[in-house]
Formats: C-alpha cells, sequence, structure tokens
C-alpha cells in the first residue's frame, strides 16, 4: 500500500519555502505503517492541480494534499479537486456556521475570498469542526482523499488527530514499520556505502536511507515486517552489523549530537577539558557548552587567535612561531602543552591552522589545521587538509576536535595514530 503526497504552491516551486510539510508527512506516516511512494509538487494553476490529483487517485491507494485552500485569488485546489472528481462546489453548511461565527465574534464583515473557503467539493467532510481552519476529507472516491491547509502547524493538528486515525481504520492490514538514525562522523558517503554493500540483501526487510548533514553523515535504517516484535528483532540486528562494519564512526543514534556524547563521556570519565583555540575562534567551546551541565567538565577555552596571545598565554617560544611558523606541528605542540600547564585540566586539546581565504602558501596551503591533544593516556598530534570556504574549514576543525575528545575517552588505539609521541 502506497500513498501520494500532493504539495501546491508556487513559493514551493521557487524554492522560497522550503517544504517542510513533505518531511512530516512522510516521516509521521512512515511511522504508523504508511508509505509514500510519490510527493509530487505543483504551483497553483488549477490544471496542473488537477492532472496532479487525477494521477494520483489512479496509482495510489490514498492521497493527500496540503496547500491552496486558503481565500486569496491562487487558492485554487478545491476548484482543481472538483474538476478532477467531476463533482460540483457545494456551500458546506458547517464551514460557512464556522466561518461566519468566527467573523462575527471580530466584527467582521464576510469577503467573497474567504466565503470560497465554505464551498467544497460534493462528499466533502470538513476535518475541524470548532476552528475556521481549511481541511476536508472525500471518503466516498475511488480512493481516500485528504485536503490540508498549507499551515505547518495546522497540517500536522490534522494529520495527527484525523489523517492517520482514518488511515488505519481504513486500511487495517498493514506492515509494522521501525526505523533507527545512525550518526556517522568521518567517512564520506559513498564510503560508507561501499562497506555496507550486501546488506540489504542480508536483510531483505531493510531499507538504507543516505542523509549528508555537513560535517557528518546520518544513516536510517527502516525496517517493514508484519509485527512489531519482528521489526525490532531485524532493525536491532541490522544496527549491530552497520556498527560492525564502520567501526567508530558510529558516534551516535536517533537525535544524539557529537557535543552532547563528548559531554557524556567527559562526565563518566572525570576528565576535565580545557581547550587552545586559534583558528576556530572559540567554536569548539561553543559546541561544547551547547549541552546543559558542561560546566561540570568544561574548564576553559583559550582562544588565542595572535601570535603574541599565543606566546603571552600559551607559553609558546617565539623561536617556533619564527622559525615554524604560527600554524605548524611545533607550535600546535608548544600551545597545548602550555594550555596543560596553564589550566591543570587532565584533557588538553590545541588547535591552529589557516581558515583562509587569505594567508596560505605553497607549504601550508589554506585549509592546512593542527589538532594536538594531550591528557594522562598520552599525546597525539596531527595534520589535516580541509577543504571548502573558511567557515566549512572552522567547522570541520572543531567536529575533528569533537571526534577526538571522543575517540581519546573510548579508543585505547587513539594514541597509535597522527604525529605521536608520549606524554
Amino acid at each position: 500500500m502506497h500513498g501520494e503526497l500532493i504539495t501546491v504552491g508556487n513559493e514551493l516551486l521557487s524554492g522560497l519555502v522550503v517544504n517542510s510539510n513533505a518531511a512530516h508527512i512522510a516521516h509521521h506516516l512512515g511511522l504508523s505503517g504508511f508509505l509514500l511512494r510519490w510527493v509530487t509538487v505543483v504551483g497553483d494553476r488549477e490544471e496542473d492541480i488537477t492532472t496532479a490529483l487525477v494521477r494520483g487517485m489512479e496509482r495510489a491507494s490514498f492521497v493527500l494534499v496540503t496547500g491552496g485552500l486558503g481565500p486569496t485569488d491562487d487558492d485554487r485546489t478545491s476548484e482543481a479537486a472538483a474538476r478532477a472528481l467531476g463533482r460540483p462546489l457545494r456551500r458546506d453548511a458547517l464551514s460557512w456556521d464556522i466561518l461566519t461565527g468566527h467573523l462575527k465574534k471580530r466584527k467582521m464583515s464576510m469577503k467573497p475570498g474567504i466565503a470560497k473557503m465554505a464551498d467544497l467539493p460534493e462528499g466533502a467532510q470538513r476535518i475541524d469542526h470548532i476552528l475556521p481552519r481549511a481541511g476536508y476529507y472525500i471518503g466516498d472516491a475511488a480512493k481516500p482523499l485528504f485536503f490540508l491547509p498549507g499551515v505547518p502547524e495546522e497540517m500536522a493538528d490534522m494529520l495527527r488527530e484525523f489523517v492517520l486515525p482514518t488511515l488505519k481504520e481504513r486500511f487495517p492490514e498493514r506492515m509494522t514499520v521501525r526505523s533507527r538514525i545512525l550518526r556517522v562522523f568521518g567517512l564520506m558517503e559513498s564510503e560508507i556505502g561501499q562497506r555496507l554493500t550486501g546488506l540489504e540483501a542480508e536483510y531483505p526487510e531493510l531499507s538504507l536511507g543516505y542523509l549528508p548533514r555537513f560535517p557528518e553523515n546520518r544513516l536510517t535504517l527502516t525496517v517493514h515486517a508484519s509485527t512489531v516484535d519482528v521489526a525490532d528483532a531485524i532493525l536491532e540486528k541490522a544496527s549491530q552489523s552497520v556498527v560492525g562494519k564502520l567501526g567508530l564512526h558510529v558516534y551516535g543514534v536517533q537525535d544524539d549530537t557529537l557535543e552532547t556524547v563528548v559531554g557524556a563521556l567527559l562526565q563518566e570519565s572525570g576528565y576535565t577539558l580545557a581547550l587552545a583555540e586559534s583558528c576556530t575562534g572559540g567554536l569548539i567551546a561553543h559546541l561544547i557548552t551547547n549541552v546543559s551541565g558542561s560546566s561540570a567538565y568544561f574548564d576553559r577555552s583559550m582562544v588565542t587567535y595572535s601570535d603574541a596571545a599565543k606566546i603571552h598565554h600559551l607559553f609558546v617560544p617565539p623561536e617556533l612561531v619564527s622559525r615554524h611558523g604560527v600554524v605548524s606541528a611545533q607550535v600546535a605542540e608548544a600551545m597545548v602543552r602550555g594550555l596543560q600547564r596553564e589550566s591543570e585540566a587532565n584533557i588538553a586539546l590545541a588547535v591552529t591552522g589557516l581558515a583562509g581565504p587569505e594567508g596560505g602558501t605553497p607549504q601550508t596551503p589554506i585549509g592546512t589545521v593542527f589538532l594536538a591533544l594531550l591528557c594522562d593516556k598520552g599525546f597525539r598530534l596531527e595534520r589535516f587538509q580541509l577543504s571548502g570556504d573558511r567557515q566549512r574549514i572552522k567547522i570541520a576543525a572543531a567536529y575533528i576536535a569533537l571526534d577526538w575528545l571522543r575517540r581519546a575517552i573510548i579508543d585505547d588505539s587513539f594514541f597509535n595514530g597522527g604525529q605521536h609521541r608520549n606524554a
């Protein structure tokens, strides 16, 4: 059983408005065991809406439409629905009473645009019996048809309160759907796909969805099965298989973020954290302190942006700066050792780099970033060559730093990598 969603509005086609309604509807239908096979976006032309409706009724088990139900001239969904069904528009008594009552309370007169919101295709049933919100259901057609407002809050209410219960009653026999999001950092989408080759063949009930969200990737595992228990069991096995193939690149599930995961690990391990930031300009500290309760493990961040600040506050020897440059392995190491000396935190991390767009050289191009981490487990230093504009480089460096903190706590082999030596 597959449905179709038709979203109406020139603003959606132009890109002026993000089609958030489609994402919301698809997600909540899926959680209830109803899948969308088609999502169609059309403008405000009545002919286009009519064509989309006719096609949707031909190929889908149910159709949802959002938008085009308001009082303006470009709201033509009801006219298109009547045309697609071959039915006349009729004045709906309940809609008229609700609209007139609403206007009377506000001492407003009826206008033609508002009046037309009470004209529904013959056989339509109004969804909201109290508030003057557009939206109706046609259940006596060959396929159940739902017409919802384009206003996201109103749409979401009607979806939850009416559409989903009606679909469940109309289609009692349906698959159970279970879904899980795995958060992945440090692997490109193509490499994730390569590592997971054959997984869907191993689990025929499983489908994978890839959602790159810089600087990470989100992998969605969705299972369709006959019962909840079967779906949950398959989802758990498939998730374990993914973690086995991707390893520590999987850092969390569902709504986890790197900063929340790192914060929990720091608190559990008893570590206190100090940061020395140059090219990231305090971004790592911003991410860390986004987490409530971070004062329990976060000591300080020193944004030593200038050469003088590194020398004065982190005790970086001036000769290191003049000999190797401020963006160098030597200066990064001096920064983190000076930071630990100054703060006495038991885990210290420093970053220095070139975010651009000016200042690069053949030896140290834009995007060069050095990270250094020092704690009781050891010391690690590494050079990265990041790509993109200034903002992208700063974000990538900050998230690599968070990932380093995570790995330093949970991965015994972490200090075997990079340019390293014992603390």
